[in-house]
């Protein structure tokens, strides 16, 4: 435990009779998973198969708040990812470290230091709907980045439905910025994020969240530039979740990329084409089904059926 995180587990139990809001919460999500895929390499078989228990970013978590006075409060959050399946979330670590701050808020919006999630990042609004599995849109875009050695603020609404967030992050060779701008209203939800020198990248993102009928829609797109080239990348998401029952829903996701980045993993010319279902068990409890087909350099499916509990 770092010493960031040590200052923040401190705060929390020296004042743990004097917090408002002081919970333990957390995500038991796995699966089974069988994975196939077809490689044109001449030098391995072409059909591989392989069948496991997968971990989808289950985690345990820490928060809890003080009201310094009627219009100010303190609060802080530690989380850490987790890993039924074999116990080792991180390596050979059991604990991998999530968005992990301390924060104060009031009339002038939030202030928040720690490791988080960037602007760029959360401006995906949920439009991935297969957040956290083999088909979570970071095995086809770049950005979702959760960075530490930062300091966050998000505004009050300044316009009805509107407000700002900033981010600096401060890198081993030079610092990084993260900003959105975030509407939400009458259930439509839009975002528009850049980020500077993140990793190597600057990058643009806009993504919409729109309820159509008995559909939701969402709808991303993005483009970044590699800095030490001067290439630009680019790619979109487009899905749809449609509620089939009181507690069942189904829903379908497309992801898209152009270009190749051997250092961060991402694909050339490649799409992620997705289907699942969902069925409600009880208000912590659902299960779920999973197809995903992963084209690229080789062609690779994933089916997968699990649950989720949240506490």
């Amino acid at each position: 435990m770092n010493i960031k995180k040590v200052f923040i587990a401190s705060l929390a139990f020296i004042s743990f009779g004097t917090w408002a809001d002081f919970d333990f919460y957390g995500k038991i999500n796995v699966s089974l998973e069988d994975k196939d895929a077809n490689t044109s390499s001449a030098q391995v078989p072409k059909l591989m198969s392989e069948t496991k228990f997968k971990n989808n970013a289950s985690r345990i978590g820490l928060k809890g708040s003080y009201e310094i006075s009627p219009s100010i409060k303190l609060s802080f959050q530690i989380e850490e990812e987790i890993d039924p399946t074999d116990l080792r979330a991180d390596g050979d670590k059991v604990f991998k470290e999530r968005n992990t701050f301390i924060a104060i808020s009031g009339n002038f919006g939030k202030l928040f230091t720690g490791t988080y999630d960037t602007a760029f990042k959360t401006s995906q609004l949920k439009v991935d709907l297969f957040n956290d599995t083999r088909a979570d849109i970071k095995y086809i875009l770049r950005g979702e980045n959760r960075m530490n050695s930062f300091v966050g603020y998000t505004s009050p609404d300044f316009i009805e439905g509107f407000n700002v967030t900033i981010n600096s992050i401060s890198q081993t060779n030079s610092n990084g910025e993260s900003m959105a701008l975030n509407y939400a209203s009458n259930n439509i939800k839009a975002s528009l994020a850049v980020e500077q020198n993140l990793r190597g990248y600057d990058g643009e993102r806009f993504a919409i969240m729109l309820p159509l009928e008995e559909l939701d829609l969402g709808l991303l797109y993005q483009s970044s530039k590699k800095l030490s080239s001067g290439k630009f990348y680019s790619g979109h998401v487009i899905s749809i979740k449609r509620k089939i029952s009181n507690k069942g829903s189904i829903y379908i996701q497309n992801a898209e990329s152009e270009e190749l980045d051997l250092g961060l993993m991402k694909i050339m010319s490649g799409s992620q084409n997705s289907i699942g279902y969902s069925h409600k068990i009880n208000t912590k409890t659902q299960a779920f089904a999973h197809f995903s087909n992963l084209n690229k350099e080789d062609d690779t499916t994933f089916t997968s059926i699990g649950f989720e509990y949240k506490f």
